[in-house]
């Protein structure tokens, strides 16, 4: 019961956070605000390479044994969304150049909308970093996130 809490637990966080950065880069294409889609994305990158590095040099740091073994996996991880995350934005920005350059209008409501279906590759990657990620967070949290009762949560407050 506990393990379908935890993984319902990041399920949400994925889900919530999926549709909000989806959300928001639906928005920035279609108004083609490019500067503003880059100034939210790099600094997501900044922080994907971050813990990345971060968590490396906890696994080097624990004993060898479980705890090791699970932050390495973790910063594999946290590695592996880095590289989706940069490719998927590399990608984008080489699509958005290129719609600029040769004027494709890909915004609108119209049926010249239907064109901001070749952003969909790039922002699969940005997604799938985004998961790749918390699974990355999922084996470093393993123990630390417990259900708590709420009698419990009562017992604390008072």
């Amino acid at each position: 019961m506990k393990r379908l809490i935890i993984r319902l637990f990041f399920f949400t966080i994925f889900s919530l956070g999926s549709t909000i950065f989806f959300g928001t880069m639906h928005h920035y294409l279609v108004q083609k605000e490019f500067f503003y889609l880059a100034t939210l994305c790099f600094p997501i990158l900044a922080i994907l390479f971050g813990f990345s590095a971060l968590l490396y040099n906890r696994s080097r740091a624990l004993h060898p044994g479980p705890a090791q073994r699970r932050s390495l996996y973790a910063a594999e991880r946290a590695l592996q969304a880095t590289i989706f995350f940069a490719s998927g934005l590399a990608i984008g920005a080489i699509i958005a150049t290129i719609t600029l350059q040769l004027k494709i209008d890909t915004g609108g409501d119209g049926p010249d909308s239907k064109l901001l279906l070749i952003f969909f590759i790039p922002i699969m990657l940005i997604l799938f970093s985004f998961g790749v990620f918390l699974l990355s967070f999922r084996a470093i949290s393993h123990g630390m996130l417990k259900p708590v009762p709420i009698r419990e949560i009562l017992k604390r407050i008072r």
